[in-house]
């Protein structure tokens, strides 16, 4: 008790801004949950992890079986309780959303004061691209938020303690059960571990960590081979996105290698738009001046570092063994450089671990007391941003991934920024607070502002509730009926029965024909402009751009 007690009262200052930000991100989290409630759900992938959830509680056939299955199993265990709600969804997305704030800080704590950790963690949790879909019910603001826990963990077993293996890798395998494509997240993991030369017994812990986290995945294992006959379905994605392969019928196809990057001032703080569907798109906003706030801070601070480690190894670089050193970063960097986006990103992924090994071996001896954390950060930014940027598929939500490392970038710069100013003038100490306070208020201001436009309603979301409705009164015998739509996993939730997914228009008019026949469906939803012809069916309902369509003499 009294070692709890010394703990406590060593890190009073850091556990009240832990409690400060708890509260908040409770008031903040409370809010979007409201408000995602009176919206609903539209994206079409949370309607799948939402039918999923309903076959792991036994009270449905699921869709598409092989994604991701840990954030539908958790919401399996609140339905299997009775709570069979959009909202059970939501709330556990919320839970993760602080857990994701809470741990940023306790990584940004690692090298910042308590200020600046403050600064960084309320911007990564307020940044457009990560409030718009925090509690939605989609993947990556879960996946993110374990991924920040298992680099913490690493960092403390790396640093402290070999044992937080046990904890760094079964987050860390939680994090990828969440998202597949958190596994990128073991690049910055294993540098980390790397750069600080682990001794045969914290190897030994290590492994009993990966141990640990293997054991957590057989479970879902089994259940992949029992629903699907493949223990690892993830293989075939990872095949596929590494060869980026896509067509233009997908709705965020497009070529452009930079689109994520021409893109962060929208990503860090934009206005909310009145339509849900443009909610979810950042992209397509106008970054307000707050966005190049902390843009400037960003590569204010980047700059300022670089030139500190600059003049700080200026006199003793210029040897023949680290001139070798320095074109050794300079190759793999400019190979990194003019090879993005012509190979496949596995073997940009294999030159960025290579350049980052350069760097760490040029500048060990130097002593940058926090050059691993930088490389990790760095790391995690590139690793995932070279992946996302390699595929074909380009969606806003992906970037989810790299925000963190920009929130590290903020707290830099209030420390690189705040530290300068110190060195020129006597008394300053309290610019860092300053800047750190001013930024918090002006962030906490703008995410009210945000929450308080967002939109509480969605067209196509209340439509195709009142169809479902509908269709449930006009034919109480549905349960029994065969019924296929264009939003197929929509349907699927809402009557809670599974629906056909036919999409005219992703193929050719021939091949739709013979996939609806095949089905013969006596019912079908269509949703899109106009009306489609077909035979046998008479339009029983209409309304928005929904039309149900009933097989003629149905018995």
């Amino acid at each position: 008790m009294g070692k709890i007690t010394d703990i406590i009262h060593k890190n009073k200052v850091s556990l009240l801004f832990m409690a400060l930000l708890g509260l908040l991100m409770l008031i903040i989290t409370y809010e979007l949950v409201s408000i995602q409630s009176q919206i609903g759900v539209a994206y079409w992938d949370i309607f799948l992890y939402l039918n999923n959830a309903l076959k792991m509680a036994g009270m449905g056939i699921g869709d598409t079986l092989h994604l991701s299955p840990f954030l539908p199993f958790l919401t399996s265990l609140l339905f299997r309780a009775g709570y069979v709600f959009e909202l059970s969804l939501f709330m556990i997305s919320g839970v993760f959303y602080i857990l994701g704030a809470v741990g940023m800080y306790l990584l940004l704590k690692i090298r910042f004061n308590e200020y600046e950790s403050l600064a960084g963690a309320i911007s990564y949790a307020t940044f457009t691209i990560l409030m718009a879909w925090a509690v939605s019910g989609a993947l990556d603001a879960p996946a993110i938020s374990l991924s920040i826990w298992a680099l913490y963990f690493t960092y403390l077993a790396v640093k402290n303690d070999s044992r937080y293996y046990y904890v760094a890798f079964p987050v860390a395998m939680l994090a990828f059960l969440t998202r597949y494509t958190s596994g990128l997240i073991i690049i910055p993991m294993l540098l980390l571990i790397f750069f600080n030369l682990p001794q045969k017994e914290e190897i030994k812990n290590g492994v009993k960590g990966i141990i640990l986290g293997v054991l957590i995945y057989l479970p879902f294992m089994w259940y992949f081979y029992r629903q699907i006959g493949k223990p690892f379905p993830f293989i075939s994605q990872f095949s596929a996105s590494a060869a980026g392969t896509a067509t233009e019928l997908n709705p965020g196809y497009n070529l452009d290698l930079l689109y994520y990057l021409k893109n962060i001032p929208q990503y860090l703080s934009s206005p909310a738009p009145d339509n849900y569907s443009q909610l979810l798109w950042p992209s397509q906003q106008t970054p307000d001046l707050l966005a190049y706030v902390l843009l400037g801070l960003i590569i204010t601070g980047i700059i300022i570092y670089i030139i500190k480690i600059a003049l700080k190894t200026r006199k003793t670089l210029k040897t023949p063994q680290n001139y070798l050193k320095a074109a050794g970063v300079l190759v793999l960097g400019l190979l990194l450089i003019f090879t993005y986006g012509s190979i496949s990103y596995v073997y940009s992924e294999v030159l960025l671990i290579l350049w980052a090994l350069s760097v760490f071996y040029l500048l060990r001896g130097y002593k940058l007391k926090y050059l691993d954390l930088d490389l990790m950060f760095l790391t995690w930014f590139f690793a995932f941003f070279i992946m996302h940027s390699f595929h074909p598929v380009k969606v806003d939500r992906y970037f989810i991934t790299m925000v963190p490392p920009l929130a590290y970038g903020v707290a830099l710069g209030i420390r690189q920024i705040s530290s300068l100013i110190q060195t020129k003038f006597k008394n300053t100490t309290w610019i860092s607070p300053a800047i750190s306070l001013v930024l918090v208020l002006a962030l906490l201001l703008s995410a009210v502002s945000y929450m308080d436009n967002m939109p509480r309603e969605d067209e196509v979301v209340l439509i195709e509730k009142e169809t479902a409705n509908w269709l449930t009164n006009y034919d109480p015998e549905f349960e029994d009926r065969v019924i296929a739509a264009v939003r197929g996993p929509a349907y699927s939730w809402y009557l809670k029965k599974f629906v056909y997914t036919r999409i005219p228009g992703k193929v050719s008019p021939e091949v739709f024909q013979e996939l609806f026949e095949e089905v013969n469906p006596d019912y079908y939803i269509y949703t899109g402009e106009g009306k489609l012809t077909l035979d046998g069916y008479t339009i029983i309902r209409q309304r928005g751009n929904v039309t149900v369509y009933e097989k003629n003499n149905l018995n």
